[in-house]
């Protein structure tokens, strides 16, 4: 019985395993995709400070109004662009918070499984010892009562 509920909780840590590594490549993926939403609006405050200081150089040496409006649309819709990426690394964020809370669930429950293993071995080789004091205890007892 000892072996079936070894063998049992050695296939639950191994599933346990297997999902806290697909966890950990989960978590990988979303640092990525965060790292990269992160960069991408790092570019577009860039090409936006780019843009501004091509608009101010432009106004030092004059530009006209029909110009000038399409430079301020263009600056509102870039300014929307840069507002829905840091609404796009909010929600990457998050995302990548839900993944971490998953891994480290996951790395949890493996422990725990694993935990449960050691005891279990511990407990078999206690019950292995016993067995073999006892046997030991039977023998000597045999040995002096032929002696």
């Amino acid at each position: 019985m000892a072996s079936t509920s070894s063998s049992a909780l050695n296939m639950l840590f191994d599933l346990a395993s297997e999902e806290a590594e697909l966890a950990a490549k989960d978590l990988a993926a979303a640092n990525k995709a965060l790292k990269e939403a992160q960069e991408k609006n790092t570019m577009l405050d860039s090409y936006k400070q780019g843009y501004i200081e091509h608009l101010n150089m432009q106004l030092a040496t004059g530009l006209g109004k029909e110009i000038h409006l399409n430079y301020q649309q263009f600056l509102q819709n870039l300014q929307q662009a840069i507002d829905g990426q840091a609404d796009t690394i909010i929600a990457v964020e998050y995302e990548r918070d839900k993944k971490r809370e998953v891994l480290q669930t996951a790395q949890r429950k493996k422990m725990s499984y694993e935990v449960l293993i050691k005891r279990a071995k511990k407990k078999a080789i206690q019950i292995e010892n016993k067995r073999d004091q006892k046997m030991m205890d039977e023998f000597a007892m045999r040995a002096k009562r032929h002696s």
